[in-house]
């Protein structure tokens, strides 16, 4: 298994274009600075792994090709890719981040109030796509993907902090923030293959493991590789005080000191060597726990993967699954 994700996706790539193309289109109106704003966070292409987990499921019993897959396919794609983008603008906006896919960010480069009203205009054209795609199973599952979104960046505010946090309110955390959008992707797909109600519903559930695990990783690799691997700020989440896994970990099962040094540390993120808090959550085991907990997520996914008929669109998809744990960036 390659690990690029291009390498991967060389087999859809011909489709991937046409995404970018109608990204384009979608959100294109003649006013520079909606435009600039809008189209900032594509500069860059990004993964586009949702994009892909939608053609993907929505091919499942065909074989790949890249001139024949469905024009709405293609618009639920860049409808992903867009809603997407519009969390990242909104998260970097909260999470004050300079940079973000080795640019710098939206609300960085077009200041808070343009990079707000540009989220807002993303997810408005992601939306009126749904809509126009005329499938009401589709377009609810984007809408309660969408609404989950915002709840899971409200549930961080409220719940991620050191006196509320715990393992159970983390993962309550990422399956809204991340998890549903990426089941969302898969469902999306699996409904525009023409999968009944339970094999669209395994669908969902496959997509929540595999969103569980991209998130994971996200978390982790923040205590691994700096900005230049990772093209964006590290270090965030811990400076806004955010607790993810590897944090939570530690806190349940370091050493005294451990704990002590930690939670010394959240007291003042910013006057904080943040190499001395990766060094703790190296040595306490919680990086080697949290990408464990990745593997898990991810093998679950490719275990359910297996109910379906072998095909290219599988291999592809386990491929994926296998990069996303296993990725530094």
């Amino acid at each position: 298994m390659s690990n690029s994700v291009q390498k991967i996706l060389e087999p859809i790539a011909g489709a991937l274009d046409r995404v970018d193309e109608r990204i384009r289109f979608h959100l294109k109106t003649g006013v520079p600075i909606i435009d600039e704003s809008s189209m900032h966070l594509f500069l860059k292409g990004g993964k586009k792994i949702r994009a892909s987990f939608v053609i993907l499921f929505a091919g499942l019993n065909n074989t790949i090709n890249n001139n024949v897959i469905n024009d709405d396919v293609i618009d639920l794609a860049a409808a992903v890719e867009i809603i997407h983008a519009a969390s990242l603008i909104h998260d970097d906006i909260i999470d004050k981040s300079f940079l973000r896919r080795g640019l710098i960010s939206v609300p960085s480069k077009f200041g808070d109030k343009v990079a707000v009203l540009s989220g807002d205009y993303l997810y408005s054209v992601a939306v009126n796509i749904a809509v126009n795609c005329k499938s009401d199973a589709i377009l609810q599952s984007i809408s309660n993907a969408t609404k989950e979104m915002v709840k899971g960046e409200l549930y961080q505010i409220e719940y991620s902090n050191i006196d509320k946090i715990s393992e159970e309110k983390y993962f309550a955390i990422i399956d809204r923030k991340t998890g549903r959008l990426m089941a969302s992707c898969a469902f999306i797909g699996a409904v525009k293959s023409g999968l009944g109600v339970a094999d669209c519903d395994k669908v969902y559930n496959i997509g929540l493991d595999i969103g569980y695990a991209f998130q994971i990783i996200d978390d982790t690799i923040d205590f691994d590789h700096n900005s230049a691997v990772t093209g964006k700020d590290v270090g965030n989440d811990f400076k806004d005080g955010k607790i993810t896994l590897p944090f939570i970990y530690t806190l349940n099962n370091g050493t005294i000191s451990e704990k002590s040094d930690l939670k010394n540390f959240i007291s003042d993120p910013e006057g904080t060597d943040f190499n001395k808090v990766r060094d703790i959550i190296h040595s306490s085991g919680a990086f080697n726990y949290s990408k464990k907990k990745a593997h898990e997520f991810g093998d679950r996914a490719k275990k359910q993967l297996e109910y379906f008929p072998k095909s290219e669109n599988i291999v592809i998809i386990k491929d994926i699954i296998d990069f996303i744990v296993e990725r530094n960036y």
